[in-house]
């Protein structure tokens, strides 16, 4: 039962890790005024967790050192440049919708 916990509670902290930096961008444009900036989330979230996966299957099948470093490595890096893009994507709409 505690390897389960244990299990668990990583989990719950890499997902944390993963949708944590985007839902911080959505509730800093959300106090600025995109009141727009949550609807896309589910979407960026589904699209990370899809594509952290495939880059930890593709590490693992690719027989690299140290599997619980790069599972770390990936999410850290799926997570910081989904937010990039994802503030990026956000600040090139209020521009088009400010341009009408």
């Amino acid at each position: 039962m505690p390897r389960l916990i244990l299990s668990l509670l990583a989990i719950a902290v890499l997902f944390c890790l993963l949708c944590g930096p985007v839902t911080w961008v959505a509730l800093r444009l959300w106090r600025r005024g995109d009141l727009g900036a949550f609807r896309p989330v589910r979407g960026v979230w589904i699209a990370q967790v899809a594509l952290a996966c495939a880059l930890m299957f593709a590490a693992d099948s690719a027989g690299l050192p140290n599997p619980v470093g790069w599972m770390v490595a990936i999410v850290l890096a799926v997570s910081l440049g989904g937010a990039v893009l994802f503030a990026s994507w956000r600040a090139v709409v209020r521009v088009a919708v400010r341009r009408r």
